[in-house]
């Protein structure tokens, strides 16, 4: 038999809810650290889009979740720094751009991808077992109901 929820209960769950918002505010601020490089989310987010493939812009936005300026802007700012080149279609369309990593992004890729997993291993272990078996699902859930506000 579910339990009603209290209006306290509700109470505490929206300042959770605000305080997780505030946290993710200020780690993508931060940016991803581990390693030498500095890279923001959005950065990160975008080369992990293109570690597998050569994607257009528009592509890599899509597969990164972000808006297509903000992926713009992180690949300007990835191809400044050597991390990715730019391929104009020279035989079809040579308004078709695309967007690959170098070397030296895959290397940083490499890099990042290790700390984010090794970080994610130690936040799931620090979670109590009943808090590891609702994680996913709550998780999940959040996420798709902030993605509607």
């Amino acid at each position: 038999m579910p339990v009603a929820e209290t209006g306290d209960t509700q109470s505490e769950f929206g300042a959770a809810l605000e305080e997780l918002f505030r946290s993710v505010l200020r780690a993508s601020g931060r940016g991803v650290p581990g390693g030498e490089t500095e890279l923001t989310m959005s950065q990160y987010f975008v080369m992990d889009a293109l570690g597998e493939e050569t994607l257009t812009v528009t592509e890599a936005a899509r597969a990164a979740r972000v808006a297509i300026p903000t992926a713009t802007r992180a690949l300007r700012a990835l191809e400044r720094r050597g991390f990715v080149e730019r391929r104009r279609d020279d035989r079809d369309d040579r308004r078709l751009v695309t967007v690959a990593l170098k070397p030296s992004g895959r290397a940083v890729l490499a890099e990042k991808r290790a700390w984010v997993l090794t970080r994610q291993r130690e936040i799931f272990d620090g979670l109590a077992p009943a808090e590891r078996r609702t994680a996913v699902g709550t998780l999940t859930a959040v996420a798709q109901a902030v993605d509607e506000l």
